[in-house]
C-alpha cells in the first residue's frame, strides 16, 4: 500500500469504543452495496504497523491476535476487491490506542471517523465478561480485576485489560479532534443503537454520504448482553485454549475431536454470569463523573442517563 496514495487507504474508520456496538455497525455497513468492509472486522493496522500485536505478558486470544494486520502489504490485500466502493476499517481499539489517530490522519486526513460511546461503567463490565467468557480473566471477581488493573497495564498486559482506563473518553476523543475537523467525526451512543437503530443508521449514512437503504438488524448489539453462562473452571479453560506448554503438548498428541471432548469434561458445567454490584457501579460512576463536563462538550450532547 503506497503511503503517498491516500486513496489506497480506507475512506472511513469505526474507531471504537470497544464493547460499544461496533460489530453491529460493521454488519449494517456490510449490507450496503456501496460499502466495502473486509471479512477481517478489526484489522488494527494503524495500531500495530510493523510491531507485534501479541501482548508481552498476560493471557490473550491467539486467534484474535493472528487476524491483526501488521504490515502494509497484508493490509492492502484486505481491500483488493473493494473496487469503487467506499472502504472502511472497523478497529475499536484505535480509540484507546494513542498513536492511532495521528497514524490515520497522516495518510487519510480526509477520512470520516465514527466513534461509538457507551456508559463507561457498563463498557468496563462488558469487557470483563468477555474475558471471563473466553477464559482470559484470572481474577475471581470484577472487583479483584479492577484492583489488579494498574499492575497489569504497568506490566504490559493487553490494553484490553484497562477496564477502567479505557472508559476515560475525553483524552481519547481529543486525540482524534486534534487531527481531524469535527465535521469529519460522528459520535454515536450505544443506547441509541439499541433503542433507535434506524435513527443511528440514518446518521451513519449521512455522515458517509451514502443513500439510506433498509438494514437487517443484528440479533444483538453486543455478545455479552445475552451471555447465559461462563466457564465453570476458567483457569483450566485458559490453559486448554490459549498459548502455553499444556496447549502445545495436547495439540501434538491428541486429535482436535478428542481435545474438544476433553475440554468439555475438564471445564465442567458452566457457571452463572457474574453481576455488577450496586456498590461497584456507584463507585465507578463517581470516578467517571469528573470526565462528564469535558466529554459532553466534546460530543455536543447530554449524557445524563450515564450518571443517574
Amino acid at each position: 500500500m503506497n503511503a503517498l496514495d491516500p486513496a489506497s487507504f480506507p475512506d472511513f474508520f469505526i474507531v471504537g469504543a470497544a464493547k460499544a456496538g461496533t460489530t453491529a455497525v460493521w454488519h449494517w455497513l456490510r449490507q450496503h452495496e456501496n460499502v466495502f468492509l473486509p471479512d477481517v472486522k478489526e484489522p488494527g493496522y494503524f495500531a500495530f504497523n510493523n510491531v507485534s500485536a501479541r501482548p508481552e505478558k498476560g493471557p490473550y486470544d491467539p486467534a484474535y491476535v493472528a487476524r491483526i494486520t501488521t504490515d502494509s502489504k497484508s493490509y492492502s490485500s484486505l481491500y483488493r476487491a473493494a473496487g469503487s466502493r467506499l472502504k472502511g476499517d472497523a478497529s475499536p481499539f484505535y480509540l484507546s490506542h494513542p498513536p492511532a489517530a495521528y497514524a490515520i490522519a497522516r495518510v487519510r486526513p480526509d477520512a470520516r471517523i465514527i466513534v461509538i460511546l457507551r456508559n463507561p461503567v457498563e463498557r468496563a463490565f462488558s469487557q470483563y465478561l468477555h474475558h471471563v467468557r473466553d477464559g482470559l480473566e484470572p481474577s475471581r471477581s470484577f472487583e479483584a480485576a479492577l484492583d489488579a488493573e494498574p499492575h497489569r497495564l504497568a506490566n504490559r498486559w493487553s490494553a484490553a485489560y484497562g477496564y477502567v482506563a479505557n472508559g476515560h473518553y475525553p483524552v481519547q476523543i481529543a486525540r482524534f479532534l486534534a487531527v481531524f475537523p469535527k465535521d469529519q467525526v460522528l459520535f454515536l451512543e450505544y443506547g441509541a443503537l439499541q433503542c433507535d437503530p434506524e435513527e443511528s443508521w440514518g446518521r451513519i449514512c449521512d455522515h458517509l454520504n451514502l443513500h439510506r437503504r433498509p438494514i437487517v438488524l443484528s440479533d444483538r448489539v453486543n455478545a455479552t448482553s445475552t451471555l447465559s453462562q461462563v466457564p465453570g473452571r476458567p483457569g483450566i479453560s485458559r490453559h486448554l485454549t490459549h498459548p502455553g506448554p499444556i496447549q502445545s503438548t495436547l495439540k501434538k498428541i491428541i486429535s482436535p475431536q478428542i481435545r474438544t471432548r476433553m475440554r468439555q469434561y475438564l471445564e465442567g458445567p458452566g457457571k452463572a454470569v457474574p453481576r455488577l454490584s450496586d456498590a461497584t457501579r456507584a463507585a465507578l460512576t463517581q470516578k467517571y463523573m469528573q470526565d462528564r463536563p469535558q466529554l459532553e462538550a466534546l460530543v455536543g450532547a447530554s449524557l445524563d442517563h450515564w450518571y443517574a
